[in-house]
C-alpha cells in the first residue's frame, strides 16, 4: 500500500499534467502530514512530472517559518507571454520582485548567511507576476500547509519581466508599483510588500532551506512575495505591471484549453 506521502504525490502530479484541481475526497483521506512530509512530496511531484527547478518562490508560513516551493522550468514563461487559465478555477495573480541568483547559496548551518552576502550573490532584481492557481486547496479554505508545501505553493505560472542590475541603489521598500488588466489600472500604491522588504523572505529562505530538490542555485529566479493584493483573474485578459526603479512586466492570459 503507498505511504501518504506517495499517495500526495501521485494525486497532485497527475493534477499538474491534467491542469483539473485534484479529488478533494481523496486528499482529505490521507493522514496529515508534517511539513517534512510536505517537502518529501515537493519533491516527489517535481521528479514524478520531469521538470527541472528554475527558481523558487519564498516566503512565511503560518507559523512564521521561512517556507519555499519550486518554480518548475514548464511553467516559466517571459515578457509577453500567453497563459491559458485552469479549466476549473481562476488564477490568483500578484506582482512580484524577483531576483536572479549569480551564486549558488548552500545550506550553511550554524553560520547563517548576512544580509549582505545575499545581496552580493543576486545578479539582478526583476518584476514578475506570479499565477496562483492551487490543485490541492488553499490555507485560507483550511488547506494543511504541509500540503500546500507538496502542492508546490500553489504556483501554476510565472512571468518574468524586464530587470535591472542597478537594484541596489532603489529603495525596495518604497516602490511604486502599478497594475492594470486590460486598460483600467486597478492597483497603484507605493508599497505593498507583506514584510516590507523583499529581500527579507530570501534571506530568511537562504538560512533554513529543507527542501529536496538542490536549494537556491546560480541562474535561478527567487521571487518574494506579492507587492500587490492578490487578485482572482478568471477572464481572457491583458496584464501589465510596473515595479518603479526595477521593471515592467506583460502577459495574456487566454481561455482555458479543451
Amino acid at each position: 500500500m503507498p505511504s501518504p506521502v506517495e499517495s500526495l504525490v501521485r494525486l497532485l502530479s497527475s493534477a499538474h499534467r491534467t491542469g483539473h484541481l485534484a479529488p478533494a475526497a481523496q486528499l482529505d483521506a490521507l493522514n496529515a502530514a508534517t511539513v517534512p512530509e510536505g517537502y518529501a512530496a515537493q519533491a516527489g511531484v517535481v521528479i514524478a512530472l520531469g521538470e527541472r527547478v528554475e527558481g523558487w518562490k519564498v516566503g512565511f508560513g503560518p507559523d512564521k517559518l521561512p517556507a519555499a516551493a519550486p518554480l518548475l522550468g514548464g511553467v516559466v514563461a517571459r515578457q509577453g507571454a500567453t497563459v491559458a487559465l485552469p479549466p476549473d478555477r481562476p488564477f490568483i495573480l500578484e506582482i512580484e520582485i524577483a531576483f536572479r541568483l549569480a551564486r549558488d547559496l548552500p545550506p550553511r548551518p550554524g553560520r547563517p548567511y548576512t544580509p549582505s552576502e545575499i545581496e552580493d550573490a543576486i545578479e539582478v532584481a526583476l518584476a514578475g507576476a506570479e499565477l496562483i492557481a492551487a490543485r490541492g486547496g488553499m490555507p485560507a479554505a483550511g488547506t494543511p500547509f504541509p500540503r500546500f508545501i507538496a502542492d508546490l505553493q500553489g504556483n501554476a505560472g510565472y512571468v518574468c519581466g524586464s530587470e535591472t542590475r542597478g537594484f541596489r541603489s532603489v529603495d525596495l521598500k518604497a516602490c511604486r508599483v502599478s497594475l492594470w488588466i486590460d486598460d483600467e489600472r486597478v492597483h497603484d500604491a507605493v508599497g505593498g510588500h507583506p514584510q516590507g522588504d523583499p529581500s527579507l523572505p530570501l534571506v530568511a529562505w537562504a538560512n533554513a532551506q529543507c527542501d529536496r530538490l538542490g536549494g537556491l542555485r546560480a541562474g535561478q529566479i527567487v521571487t518574494t512575495g506579492t507587492l500587490t493584493p492578490p487578485r482572482l483573474v478568471d477572464r481572457p485578459c491583458r496584464v501589465r505591471a510596473t515595479i518603479e526603479g526595477v521593471g515592467e512586466v506583460a502577459l495574456s492570459l487566454s481561455a482555458a484549453r479543451g
